[in-house]
């Protein structure tokens, strides 16, 4: 297990994480395995090459015979030097086994990959400002879920952390063509029920309305985004990643 004090979460792409997970392939592609067996292996290959917390959690919400991905970053335990990145697994309730096709796989790599690098952006950013926490974004929404919801991606943080997601996912679906991106991030897409992802998210948090400062302002940062998306690695400098 690699110790989280010698760990150089600069070292990390898209890319490279996808791969070392992706070598399980042989171990779940096309296995019926337990839900046991699954989280297992995956969490056993990702605490041998990163210095992660592990979590296996049980939802309702999850698709029957999908796996989701979650991610967390804890800036009290990174403060004391402490394994603060935390990957967890959740399966719907009613799933015993899993079988995964080699296309679910892959996307499921990806996800994995996605979920640690937003785990790193955080990391640093807590890190640059010495783990100060900054005020969080207000909501007016009238309902309470929709508050919280709007109130979470709001975040400057997270707002950071998920446009180098989004960026990253459109780098894959319009193979790096910035003018297919920007016409995409523009399009209303209201009514409309286009494959799902983190822009999507945003845009049904914020009714659609591309005028709210926190779409205007994802959309702004996604474009900033994008050339490091086509190399996978969300920073240039090594610095509050490297300790």
């Amino acid at each position: 297990m690699t110790k989280v004090s010698s760990f150089d979460w600069s070292q990390l792409d898209r890319q490279t994480i996808f791969d070392i997970v992706y070598t399980l392939h042989d171990k779940i592609v096309n296995k019926t395995l337990t839900v046991e067996q699954l989280h297992g292996s995956v969490i056993r290959r990702l605490k041998n090459y990163f210095p992660i917390k592990a979590k296996k959690g049980l939802d309702t919400h999850v698709q029957k015979s999908w796996v989701y991905v979650g991610g967390a970053y804890y800036s009290d335990y990174d403060k004391d030097r402490e394994t603060s990145i935390e990957v967890g697994l959740y399966f719907n309730p009613t799933d015993t086994h899993i079988t995964m096709t080699p296309r679910r796989f892959s996307r499921f790599c990806i996800s994995i990959a996605d979920t640690l690098l937003h785990e790193i952006i955080h990391m640093r950013q807590y890190r640059r400002r010495s783990f100060k926490i900054l005020p969080g974004y207000e909501s007016t929404a009238s309902r309470a879920k929709k508050r919280k919801e709007q109130e979470y991606l709001g975040d400057k943080d997270e707002i950071d952390a998920y446009s180098f997601n989004i960026a990253c996912e459109l780098t894959e679906r319009f193979n790096g063509s910035q003018h297919h991106i920007i016409n995409y991030l523009n399009a209303s897409q209201k009514g409309f029920m286009p494959k799902y992802n983190s822009w999507r998210m945003y845009l049904q948090a914020f009714g659609h309305d591309h005028t709210h400062p926190v779409l205007r302002r994802v959309k702004k940062r996604v474009v900033h985004y994008l050339p490091k998306a086509t190399q996978g690695k969300p920073f240039r400098s090594f610095e509050w990643v490297t300790r």
